[in-house]
């Protein structure tokens, strides 16, 4: 670290012998901006060789220039702007050294805005792009960049999956139910090693070229839009990849969090609202780094917030995005993403957002991120919409790994949701069985096909908006122990060019493959279809023995869902359920098919699922 810190000081000398230079402008961040929106400030952030020398002038009376700022690095120069009633979509900019007079013309554009809105009857796909179709094999591999290989044979190496890979596959993702594609990180990861995973970004306005391009992703969401989907961005606020164009110039001291030596974060989210946590602690969790390639952002330098939220914003408008899963979200200045998600929503109020709290602490290690939840401890505002609902994952593998118990098995369902009331609206968490960062699904139950519907059944119909990674709906899985995260991401069978088999065709899948695929199916429309399963209510019983019983329902609607975990058929007296069985007496089975005529005793198989429409 002090090795690292001594090169950024010495390229900092270095720009300070630029003084004598002639200026010239290399880039101006954002590249383009709109007429239209709430808010009238701008921050352009101009580089360039001794771009600090200029002064700077408008031509456009409508607008004013509120504040320049030089950094230290006076490659760097900061310019604040009031667009105040203009709407014009150009403006010039006189960058004035020497008498001689450079003039930039700044491009305005007019968004038509989209109406950004998820729903519980979501159900959410997440794609690892590298890994999921090839699609342009063209870009592959690039030679000027600093991991120029692709080997499909290399765990940890680029495989060359891209988005068009994922656009040629929208009919797969609609036939399979998913309303909303999540995305890992599209942005460029000019990294030397690793780079395939997306979140150690070298540029906030520019996309991956090994993927495709800013057009290409814009093309994706517009692809979506045109069948009423959605696309869910992967944001990454908290740190960036060490070969950030701007880590290679460094603007100044305050740019990312720097320590005397290389200090890690401590990953306890924990400190964020614990009582009796030290300062030092709490400083390491927010400030450390998250791995020594990845330099951890400064969100309190106001500059640097501006320069970040602007980026999001660019990205929202430019393609359409619908959705932010924000990682490592506890990680992050809470200040500041509450301060950054304010100002989206002050352009988008209905936004959703949904934070990665990836900790066994607890609910309220998740609900404490999120907007006006429960706790009477939580700083007066916050703006993320939802939790990424890992305490929710963690109790669905107890139930399906462990026996029933007092507070293993199912009890643990049972119990994560009892805390629900720390939530503001806990039906707008994202669930989830596996992803990137976890053992597949499959794996982690041991390949034991009805543990599998009965998770899968109890995520598609419980509270929540359901996501499943990739592979899941084709019964994926990945070696145990796993030697590196390149196993939990796979490529995608048929996803390439060469592939002699096809995942993507009821041809290519196995009989349980396509049972697998099926059930997801159904039960993705079976959601999407039943409002009780979006804006209703949720009711449940008390674990009692092998079974767990809770219902989904509106006024017009009751859904009951019924668990057993035993090794032998139980009959389920329904009679403490009397209060949602009212007006009741018939019910449809949606796993089996089966049509009930009576609802006072119930059979459940032995470690099932039964999903029961009821009716009058």
């Amino acid at each position: 670290m002090k090795k690292y810190i001594l090169i950024c000081f010495l390229a900092l000398v270095g720009s300070n012998l630029l003084v004598a230079q002639k200026p010239e402008i290399k880039r101006i961040d954002p590249q383009f901006w709109w007429n239209n929106l709430e808010s009238r400030e701008l921050q352009l952030c101009v580089y360039g060789t001794n771009v600090a020398s200029y002064d700077v002038k408008l031509k456009t009376s409508e607008i004013s220039i509120s504040e320049i700022q030089k950094l230290k690095n006076p490659n760097y120069l900061l310019l604040y702007l009031n667009l105040g009633t203009f709407h014009g979509k150009e403006f010039q900019l006189d960058f004035i050294s020497e008498g001689k007079t450079k003039t930039v013309t700044y491009q305005l554009r007019t968004l038509q805005k989209l109406p950004h809105q998820m729903e519980a009857s979501d159900l959410v796909y997440l794609v690892f792009p590298d890994r999921f179709s090839n699609g342009d094999p063209k870009n592959d591999a690039i030679k000027t960049m600093l991991e120029p290989r692709c080997a499909r044979d290399t765990m940890g190496a680029r495989h060359g999956g891209d988005i068009q890979g994922i656009i040629n596959h929208i009919d797969y993702f609609q036939d399979l139910g998913v309303t909303t594609l999540w995305l890992n990180p599209t942005l460029v990861n000019d990294q030397p090693a690793y780079s395939y995973h997306g979140y150690a970004l070298t540029d906030h306005y520019l996309t991956d070229p090994r993927l495709g391009s800013n057009e290409t992703y814009k093309k994706l969401a517009d692809e979506l839009h045109k069948r009423s989907m959605k696309l869910m961005m992967d944001l990454v606020p908290n740190h960036i990849g060490s070969k950030h164009w701007m880590m290679l110039d460094m603007p100044d001291d305050n740019f990312v969090n720097q320590w005397p030596e290389f200090t890690r974060t401590n990953y306890r989210a924990t400190t964020h609202f614990d009582p009796y946590a030290s300062e030092y602690d709490k400083k390491k969790m927010v400030d450390g780094w998250f791995d020594n390639q990845m330099p951890d952002v400064n969100e309190r330098t106001p500059w640097v917030a501006t320069y970040l939220m602007q980026s999001y914003l660019w990205w929202i408008n430019y393609a359409g995005i619908d959705a932010f899963r924000i990682d490592t979200y506890s990680y992050n200045d809470y200040a500041f993403m509450d301060q950054c998600l304010a100002y989206i929503q002050k352009e988008y109020p209905d936004f959703y957002s949904t934070g990665e709290i990836w900790e066994q602490g607890g609910v309220l290690n998740m609900a404490y991120f999120t907007e006006n939840n429960g706790f009477k401890k939580s700083p007066p505002s916050s703006h993320l919409t939802s939790a990424k609902d890992f305490q929710l994952y963690w109790s669905i593998l107890d139930a399906l790994n462990n026996k029933p118990e007092w507070d293993k098995g199912l009890a643990k369902v049972y119990n994560t949701l009892t805390h629900d009331g720390l939530y503001n609206n806990p039906n707008m968490n994202l669930t989830f069985l596996d992803n990137h960062d976890l053992n597949r699904y499959f794996t982690e139950i041991k390949e034991d096909f009805s543990k599998w519907k009965i998770g899968m059944g109890i995520l598609l119909t419980t509270r929540g908006v359901p996501s499943i990674y990739y592979g899941t709906e084709v019964l994926q899985t990945n070696a145990m122990p796993r030697k590196n995260d390149g196993q939990i991401r796979m490529d995608f069978v048929g996803g390439w060019p060469t592939d002699t088999l096809t995942k993507f065709t009821v041809a290519g899948r196995t009989a349980q493959e396509n049972e697998a695929y099926d059930f997801i199916k159904k039960f993705s429309r079976l959601r999407r279809d039943n409002e009780a399963f979006n804006t209703g209510k949720l009711m449940q019983f008390t674990p009692e023995g092998n079974t767990y019983v809770y219902f989904r329902y509106t006024a017009s609607e009751c859904f009951m869902v019924a668990i057993n975990r035993g090794d032998k058929q139980e009959e389920l007296d329904t009679k403490r359920m009397k209060e949602r069985l009212v007006g009741f007496s018939k019910g449809h089975d949606h796993v089996s098919g089966e049509e009930m005529s009576d609802l006072s005793k119930i059979l459940l198989p032995s470690n099932s699922i039964r999903i029961i429409e009821l009716s009058h």
